[in-house]
């Protein structure tokens, strides 16, 4: 699992905004409505705002989107065009799909301005995607999704400024946004969970 750590606020969340919407082959996957436990869903090439919340981006050319079906003996259906829509049956309130097999699958995307270690403390937000993990099983990333993703990483890295991970082992650093990192500077924590 490849994970990019960082700390944004929602000024400094419009920098990455902009980045993701200009990306050719990327796609946000969006809540368009809920019924009860039938989410909604649709990809879309830009967003007008990032809410703090759990987003999925899709590679596009990476190939198709599965739902899972929820029993191992039934295979996931694919969703047939993505930028049209389709619904899954999820419990509780979600804001992102749930894609099962759909190995490596899509890059997941958490925004979290807020903290809730500290009053006003800025909160953990982060990207993560399964990358190479299921090559073994004959799921392997593509190049054009890694090549991507190293250019996610360069981007935030090119930035932001990279700090010692907050909980001071040293083993660690994270990427924090010019906001957050005047804000944080200035005396306000950073969440070391999220």
């Amino acid at each position: 699992m490849s994970v990019i750590l960082m700390y944004a606020t929602t000024k400094d969340i419009e920098i990455l905004r902009l980045w993701l919407n200009a990306a050719p082959d990327l796609a946000w996957i969006v809540k368009t409505r809920q019924s009860g436990s039938t989410h909604h869903w649709r990809a879309v090439r830009k967003i007008d705002h990032v809410h703090p919340q759990e987003y999925a981006l899709w590679h596009v050319s990476s190939g198709d989107l599965n739902i899972p079906s929820g029993n191992q003996s039934v295979p996931d259906a694919v969703v047939a065009d993505p930028f049209l829509g389709w619904s899954q049956s999820l419990e509780g309130t979600q804001t992102r799909p749930w894609f099962g097999a759909n190995l490596p699958g899509p890059y997941g995307f958490r925004f979290q301005p807020q903290g809730k270690e500290h009053p006003d403390s800025i909160g953990r937000s982060e990207f993560h995607w399964a990358q190479d993990r299921f090559k073994p099983i004959g799921n392997p990333a593509s190049p054009a999704a890694k090549d991507l993703w190293r250019q996610l990483q360069r981007f935030i890295a090119k930035s932001s400024a990279r700090r010692p991970w907050p909980d001071a082992s040293g083993r660690y650093s994270v990427h924090v946004f010019p906001d957050a990192l005047e804000q944080h500077l200035a005396g306000r924590h950073l969440d070391i969970n999220p």
